[in-house]
């Protein structure tokens, strides 16, 4: 693989800045969607408590059960996705990713073409391992902390 040709070390290279380019869309994208939906879910949390207390509308009249069963099911999405809807990482995983996109064009921009292939394998590399850490935090944002550890093996007694 050292003696590409340059074309397809070109076509390598094109073919890397996509995916970087398609994974930052998307991740931007559904950083939108998180954020509309959490700002979403914070407005009806506060907007429904306040419209039954302040006595717009009772309990007990249907539009004031249709609040309350709102409230509990917005409430209840809300907790179940905070982790998504609220995190930090999101953020960050967009700006690593532009970070590592414009570096990798500025590294192409430079490179003589002997140096090219050195360089889609490095950032290959480094995507590779960013996408890799990044969907293990998904998973890891996912398991509740009242899983019990796994079980470990006994201990055989001397």
């Amino acid at each position: 693989m050292a003696d590409l040709p340059v074309a397809d070390v070109g076509v390598l290279i094109r073919e890397l800045d996509d995916r970087m380019r398609h994974d930052c869309r998307r991740l931007s994208m559904w950083r939108v969607v998180h954020r509309t939906t959490g700002l979403f879910y914070t407005v009806v949390l506060i907007f429904v408590p306040a419209v039954l207390a302040v006595g717009f509308t009772s309990s007990e009249t249907a539009l004031g059960k249709v609040l309350l069963l709102t409230a509990a099911v917005v409430g209840g999405l809300n907790v179940t996705f905070r982790p998504y809807l609220h995190s930090l990482m999101r953020r960050s995983a967009v700006n690593t990713m532009r970070r590592l996109r414009d570096e990798f064009r500025a590294d192409v921009a430079d490179a003589v073409e002997g140096e090219m292939l050195a360089v889609y394998r490095k950032y290959a590399a480094t995507y590779a391992a960013i996408f890799e850490e990044r969907g293990g935090e998904l998973i890891d944002g996912r398991l509740s902390n009242d899983e019990p550890p796994p079980e470990q093996p006994p201990k055989p007694q001397p």
